[in-house]
């Protein structure tokens, strides 16, 4: 895990981490990270599958900090409960890490995101404010869907 006070050929250290309490199922929580359709509902459009060494492109416009693409591979995969990306960004750094964990409470999901390696300084604060917007729009889904599973869109569990 990268120190606060750590650089590398001016990079940062990033270590985001995010904790939302998603008012559903764990399995729909889980299908909304993992389900092209509902990705690009919360984050892009991307051609997602929920593979280990499965490779995918985030696509976008170019800002000041983002090149405006960025290469995922899965790296890890534990349906409902873990997901870990290598999560390219930039030119300038070597890929970071996202990982996805979830774990089902008695009323709730509990969903925590960490995002850990070393970026621009441009680029974390673009990282920053992605995440918290990204994992808001996806506990909106999942909670907008409560206890329903994809497939089955009038069927409560």
């Amino acid at each position: 895990m990268p120190k606060p006070n750590d650089h590398i050929d001016g990079l940062r250290p990033i270590d985001l981490r995010i904790e939302r309490r998603i008012a559903a199922l764990i399995d729909k929580v889980w299908a909304c990270l993992t389900t092209p359709d509902l990705i690009a509902d919360w984050f892009f459009a991307v051609d997602f599958r929920p593979e280990i060494g499965h490779r995918f492109r985030i696509e976008g416009e170019p800002v000041t900090g983002w090149r405006g693409w960025t290469e995922v591979e899965i790296l890890e995969l534990d349906p409902p409960h873990r997901m870990l990306w290598s999560f390219d960004c930039t030119a300038e750094a070597t890929p970071s890490r996202v990982r996805f964990e979830l774990e089902q409470r008695e009323d709730h999901v509990r969903l925590v995101l960490t995002h850990e390696g070393f970026v621009p300084s441009k680029t974390r604060h673009l990282l920053d404010e992605g995440w918290s917007a990204y994992t808001t729009a996806l506990e909106a889904l999942a909670a907008r869907h409560g206890d329903r599973l994809p497939g089955d869109p009038g069927r409560e569990r």
